[in-house]
């Protein structure tokens, strides 16, 4: 097989890590995944860590123009359904979704995959707080716990989890439907 770019050996390295693991990555372990001797691996990078910062660089690059506008329209049911939906579609994108397993299992082991696990727990609270003020509740609880509910649905998704959170933000949305009439 013959490598046309580094990102052909970026997206094998970052499946490796996603669905075995990093402590199968090794230079030797891409080089049979890709069908190349080790010694060819160094043509395109020098290292195991090189190759680790460019999964991390390339894949930040991939998730950041997967971004998606809020649409603040709408019943507070169609809000939430719709900003879930959207993470959902995020998290599940076959071409984002290896790179999101990777960060999540590194996150305690790994500098790099913790910031970035960080960085989207804070982009999803910022997006459910804008939504949930924008519905009228000034309550810091009710955004935080719609948007622990929504992180712990996204990363069950990357363990393949497969429950359908959509129908849990309609049933949020009723449930704030039901305290702002009181």
């Amino acid at each position: 097989m013959k490598i046309r770019n580094k990102a052909e050996i970026i997206d094998r390295a970052t499946e490796i890590i996603a669905f075995s693991g990093l402590d199968r990555l090794t230079m030797q372990s891409l080089g049979k995944e890709l069908g190349l001797n080790k010694a060819s691996l160094y043509h395109w990078f020098s290292s195991k860590e090189e190759i680790l910062e460019a999964v991390f660089t390339e894949g930040h690059r991939k998730l950041m123009a997967k971004g998606f506008r809020l649409n603040l329209e709408g019943s507070a049911s169609e809000i939430l359904a719709r900003a879930a939906s959207e993470w959902t579609k995020i998290f599940s994108d076959e071409e984002i979704l290896p790179y999101l397993r990777t960060v999540f299992s590194l996150r305690y082991t790994d500098e790099r995959a913790k910031e970035e696990a960080r960085a989207l727990s804070l982009m999803i609270r910022s997006q459910i707080d804008v939504i949930i003020s924008s519905l009228g509740f000034q309550d810091t609880f009710i955004a935080s716990l719609f948007s622990s509910l929504l992180i712990q649905h996204l990363e069950s998704m990357l363990d393949e989890g497969n429950e359908d959170f959509i129908a849990d933000a309609e049933a949020f949305a009723s449930l704030l439907d039901h305290m702002d009439s009181r």
